[in-house]
């Protein structure tokens, strides 16, 4: 009985032990299925995290350009970022004020699109007196310019302190430009001398003014800066010859004044001969003397009738004795002669029987003095 008892316990044992044992087994497998699961979750969340990311990110394109650098590089992002400004922060790009965008940095972002920054450089631009700081983006110095709104001209010269900007900040223009000019100028005319044996020496009158000529004259033009550089003639037209002043010289030498005074032995009043001259008419007379200075004649440099002023001229009355008439002066004890004269002149003080007589230089020394004139025949 006690071993069938001692039986029965041990089977009871047994038993209760294959329960658990079926029990821990059916744990592990739940177990397993519950992490089998668990990861399932997990992948599928990613799946569908991805699938829904991707269903709403943007792709665009971000171009960056750097001439200084020789840097152009492109490349495609995805990006749920709603405003270029969130989409360069979200990629590390930082544009400063001297880099340009082609787009605002507050606009909205949809897909494909290109977002393009051009890094730029601070230069200066000198034109004429003026300097102006501003932003290129471009290397080469024309380009610099036209985009900086300076557009050089065909003859414009265009220099820098560097072969390009990226060794230099400053582009200096200088402005050319070339215009045709059409003046007018005067040829000069020449002046011819003839000998007069009738007109003393040192005495001078005009036979013929002639004229200047005139010729058209083409120059072109080179102006830097606006101000006049260079000047070149390519072209001359004459348009007028110049024709030249013929002035007649007297030759003929006066009788010298004695230097002591004797009686007047040459006057034949009724020979009608003076120091072998012939005369018509003999008049006493008072004479004055005046010189060739304009200021001394109302500012003129030549007679009544157009003669230079010279000594061998005379200023009479035209009612005494007519203009053109050659004379004889001479003083009436002979001490001092004018000898022959042209009287061809006149003045406001000279009427009746006075005569002035033109001397170069000294006339305010002669005074008043009384005279003998004879016209000649």
């Amino acid at each position: 009985m006690a071993t069938y008892e001692k039986t029965k316990q041990e089977l009871l044992i047994e038993m209760r032990e294959k329960r658990e044992q079926r029990r821990q087994a059916k744990l592990k497998l739940r177990r397993r299925r519950c992490i089998a699961a668990a990861a399932a979750f997990s992948v599928l969340t990613s799946i569908v995290t991805g699938t829904v990311y991707n269903a709403y990110a943007k792709e665009i394109t971000i171009t960056e350009i750097n001439e200084f650098e020789g840097k152009n590089e492109s490349r495609k992002v995805r990006t749920r970022g709603a405003s270029v400004e969130e989409v360069l922060e979200e990629h590390g790009l930082d544009v400063g004020t001297e880099d340009r965008l082609n787009v605002s940095t507050l606009k909205p972002v949809s897909n494909n699109e290109d977002i393009v920054i051009k890094r730029g450089k601070r230069v200066k631009i000198k034109t004429g007196d003026r300097e102006e700081v501003v932003t290129v983006t471009k290397a080469d110095i024309t380009d610099a310019l036209v985009e900086a709104g300076y557009i050089p001209g065909e003859y414009d010269v265009v220099s820098s302190n560097g072969d390009t900007l990226i060794s230099g900040d400053t582009i200096e223009l200088v402005s050319i430009s070339h215009t045709e000019e059409t003046i007018t100028e005067a040829i000069p005319r020449g002046v011819e001398y003839v000998d007069d044996a009738d007109m003393p020496v040192g005495s001078e009158y005009i036979v013929d003014e002639g004229w200047d000529g005139i010729k058209k004259l083409e120059h072109k033009v080179t102006y830097q800066d606006g101000q006049e550089a260079a000047r070149e003639i390519i072209g001359e037209t004459v348009e007028l010859e110049a024709k030249n002043k013929i002035i007649a010289r007297g030759t003929a030498v006066p009788t010298p004044v004695p230097k002591k005074k004797k009686a007047v032995s040459n006057v034949s009043d009724n020979a009608g001969t003076v120091n072998g001259y012939r005369y018509k008419k003999k008049i006493v007379m008072t004479a004055t003397a005046y010189s060739t200075a304009p200021s001394e004649n109302g500012g003129y440099t030549v007679s009544a009738m157009g003669n230079p002023l010279g000594y061998g001229i005379v200023a009479v009355d035209p009612n005494v004795i007519p203009l053109g008439s050659k004379v004889y002066v001479t003083s009436p004890d002979g001490s001092w002669s004018y000898g022959v004269a042209s009287a061809e002149d006149t003045g406001g003080a000279i009427r009746g029987n006075k005569i002035d007589l033109c001397y170069d230089t000294n006339a305010s020394a002669f005074g008043r003095k009384s005279c003998v004139v004879y016209v000649l025949e």
